[in-house]
């Protein structure tokens, strides 16, 4: 009777591991967030959760059809709107956590040329197309 192979070592699970694409995805997604977490605290009192909640009452207080037609007219202008003057809280939310968002998007992409940058943003692009036509069918 032989005797089973010994479990590979920790170091060698881990690696395996952080070359999975799904680890990966997840992973720098928890560290996307909390990174922008601590900055959004520390610069404008702000967390993820703000702009989301305030986006959901915002659609909520529409028609449903009203909603789709106001937030593709602001869409036109790269961000939705509460107010036809663009001045309201939600507004200001959502601009500070697109400045948060920057930040932490420079730092995460720190070291990689325009085209490597650019290269990752084209590429996570596409898994997101393959893996939407499958999901939102």
């Amino acid at each position: 009777m032989e005797t089973p192979p010994a479990p590979p070592s920790q170091p060698a699970q881990l690696a395996q591991l952080e070359e999975r694409f799904g680890f990966l995805i997840s992973d720098v997604g928890r560290l996307t967030g909390k990174r922008f977490d601590d900055l959004a605290k520390s610069s404008v009192d702000l967390t993820r959760a703000m702009p989301r909640a305030g986006l959901s009452r915002a659609l909520r207080r529409h028609q449903p059809g009203a909603a789709g037609r106001s937030a593709g007219s602001c869409a036109d202008f790269g961000r939705p709107s509460s107010r036809p003057d663009g001045g309201g809280r939600l507004d200001r939310a959502l601009g500070k956590a697109r400045e948060v968002g920057d930040a932490v998007a420079l730092e995460a992409l720190n070291g990689f040329s325009k085209e490597e940058a650019a290269q990752l943003i084209a590429l996570l692009q596409r898994v997101r197309g393959n893996l939407s036509r499958l999901v939102d069918r």
